[in-house]
Parts: structure tokens; C-alpha cells; sequence
């Protein structure tokens, strides 16, 4: 059954990553010009832990019945791989095209056929920059998905409640090991990071959501404000720099609290049609094609405003975004939607030999 609060907020979350970038792209373009400032009253780039706390929701939402089931752990490797794989790889592919006919234009770090292939494989490996970004520098979020998806296969071998004391504890564990052991220099570097902890904060809301607990209205408002003065707050006393290592805190707190007030909203869906909802649950949709995409999108309407040697540094925000949502509803229909279903439809066939 589809969630529509749910698909909103998948949305809201690409949005903020998009606005973040954006501003980024135009700090650069514009930095000898003092009049544009950052808009920045929160962490614009929690747009990725509110995507964490959603994955967490819905994988224990769709798998909660599968728990010790016979091929349920392959099964569940299989269609997380066709839905995230096949889009990743055509844009990592795209950006080794991309990197080579721009080179002079793309900032993005030298990089090496074993980088390429462990990006492929969603395996963190160091970048010539001597950071853990894949050759699509925004895969490192996929990085961490993946193996939350691995880590949540190992549990499905188990009957659920034990099952899912055995995701939480690999994921704290794993989290936890370099407040206990030198991990610099492996993977676990990378893995060895609190922000997998918002995952199992987002098992324990489909638990509590599957459970029946709801919000009235008005408490489901109150507790998303909530949220939005914490980011405020915390993002004004610049808790970031101080207490990066407990991002789950500062950031995943928040992001769970936004997507309980919206998951758990007891506000029934008589299914009429409501233009706006549909818009921003079609919009979720294709959050994922407008998480990829929106780089591209971005650099393109870049190149063209420097070269055409415009100003107006917030017009260029404007027209980036909406550029950006217009490239993602374009590949998630025409590019997305085919490409995942004609994988989802080979793996079946292939796992069914």
C-alpha cells in the first residue's frame, strides 16, 4: 500500500539536498559578488538523514511479514538491487562520460578503474582526494544503504523478533567500533559511523506505525514544528562543527521526529483527488531519479549562466531548481521507472532457475 505522507516526505528530503547543492553550486559561481548570501536556518544536507529514517521505515514495513521465511533474505537482496543498481550505475557512468567531455568545467577528483568498479559494487573505497566518495560523489549515501540492506537480509534469516535485535545490535556495533578500536585505514572507517543508527530509528517507527499507534491532527503538526525548531535551534549554536560524530543526535533525532509527525498523522485517506498531495506524491516518486540527476542538472544550467554571463544569483537558484524537478520527472518516467522494472523482471526470471 502506498503512503502518501510518506512519499511527501521522500520529496521534502530531496528537496533540501537539491537546495543545499544548489547554493553550494552558487557560492562558486558567485563568489566575488558580496550581495548573495547562503540561506542557511538548517542543515539543508539532513535531507539525507530524513532519507535514512524513511529507508529504516520502509524496509521493515514491507519485510515485517517475512521474517524467517524461506528465500525471504535473497529474495529482499535482490529487489532492493534492482530498484537502487541499475539508475546508480547509468549516472555513474554518465559522470565518467561527463568528467572526460567537461574535464575543464567538472571539479571532481582523478579517478581510478578500481574506484569505478568498487563504486559499482557499492563498496567505499578512498578517492584521490583521500575521502570516501564513489566516482558519483553522492553515492556514498548508497554506500551505507546497501549495506543496511545486507544487514537487514542477515536478519530476515531469523524469526522477527530475534531477527530484529540482530539488525539493531550489528548496526550499533558496527557504528560504535571506532569509539573502541583504530578502524582508519578499512571499510569500516566509512561504516564505522553513527548516522546507521537512524535506520533503526526508522524500524522502530514502522514498528510503533504497524502497531497502530497514530497522531491526532493536531499533535502530528505540533511534533513536525517540533522538528523544524530543533534543526533551527541546533543549526543556529552550530552543533555541526562541534559534535560532528553525533550527527544521529543533532540530525536524526529531528529527522525522526519530522517523519513521525507525518507517518503516523491519523487523517484518513478517502482517496479523492487532492491536485496538491497527488503532485507531491508523484514528486516522491521520483525523488530517487531527482537525487541522481540533480548534479547534472545543476552543472548544465551552470555552464550556460557563465557562459551567457548572467548575474542574479537567487534567479539562478530559482531556474536551477525547477530545472532540476523537471530533469528528474523526465528520467524518473522515461528512464527510471523502465530500467527498474526491466531489471526486477530479469532478476525474477534468473532467480527462479
Amino acid at each position: 500500500m502506498k503512503l502518501n505522507n510518506l512519499q511527501i516526505l521522500r520529496f521534502i528530503a530531496a528537496g533540501l539536498v537539491l537546495f543545499s547543492h544548489v547554493q553550494h553550486q552558487a557560492q562558486k559561481l558567485f563568489a566575488a559578488n558580496s550581495s548573495f548570501d547562503v540561506f542557511e536556518p538548517i542543515y539543508w544536507a539532513g535531507g539525507v538523514d530524513i532519507f535514512f529514517v524513511i529507508s529504516g521505515f520502509i524496509m521493515y514495513y514491507i519485510a515485517s511479514e517475512k521474517f524467517g521465511a524461506k528465500g525471504a533474505a535473497f529474495g529482499f537482496l535482490l529487489k532492493r538491487l534492482a530498484r537502487i543498481a541499475p539508475p546508480y550505475w547509468l549516472f555513474t557512468v554518465l559522470m565518467v562520460i561527463s568528467t572526460v567531455l567537461f574535464a575543464k568545467h567538472i571539479s571532481h577528483p582523478d579517478f581510478s578503474f578500481s574506484l569505478l568498479l568498487s563504486s559499482l559494487f557499492f563498496i567505499p573505497k578512498v578517492n584521490s582526494y583521500g575521502l570516501f566518495y564513489p566516482v558519483l560523489m553522492l553515492g556514498w549515501t548508497l554506500n551505507f544503504e546497501f549495506f543496511f540492506y545486507i544487514v537487514f537480509s542477515i536478519g530476515l534469516l531469523f524469526n522477527r523478533k530475534p531477527g530484529v535485535v540482530l539488525i539493531v545490535l550489528m548496526l550499533l556495533m558496527i557504528a560504535s567500533l571506532k569509539f573502541v578500536i583504530n578502524v582508519e585505514g578499512t571499510s569500516f572507517a566509512f561504516y564505522s559511523n553513527t548516522i546507521i543508527f537512524e535506520f533503526v530509528f526508522g524500524i522502530f517507527l514502522a514498528i510503533c506505525f504497524l502497531s497502530g499507534l497514530r497522531f491526532p491532527l493536531l499533535l502530528s503538526v505540533c511534533v513536525v514544528l517540533l522538528s523544524i525548531v530543533l534543526m533551527v535551534t541546533l543549526k543556529s549554536a552550530g552543533i555541526a562543527s562541534n559534535y560532528w560524530p553525533y550527527r544521529f543526535l543533532w540530525m536524526g533525532l529531528p529527522a525522526l521526529l519530522l517523519c513521525s509527525g507525518f507517518v503516523l498523522c491519523d487523517v484518513k485517506d478517502n482517496h479523492s483527488t487532492n491536485i496538491f498531495r497527488d503532485f507531491l506524491s508523484f514528486m516522491g516518486d521520483a525523488s530517487y531519479s531527482l537525487y541522481l540527476s540533480h548534479p547534472f542538472s545543476l552543472n548544465l544550467i551552470a555552464l550556460l549562466w557563465v557562459k551567457c554571463k548572467f548575474g542574479a544569483p537567487w534567479l539562478y537558484v530559482g531556474i536551477s531548481c525547477f530545472f532540476s524537478l523537471l530533469c528528474a520527472v523526465f528520467v524518473y518516467l522515461w528512464i527510471e521507472k523502465p530500467l527498474v522494472g526491466f531489471s526486477s523482471r530479469l532478476l525474477a526470471i534468473r532467480s527462479q532457475k
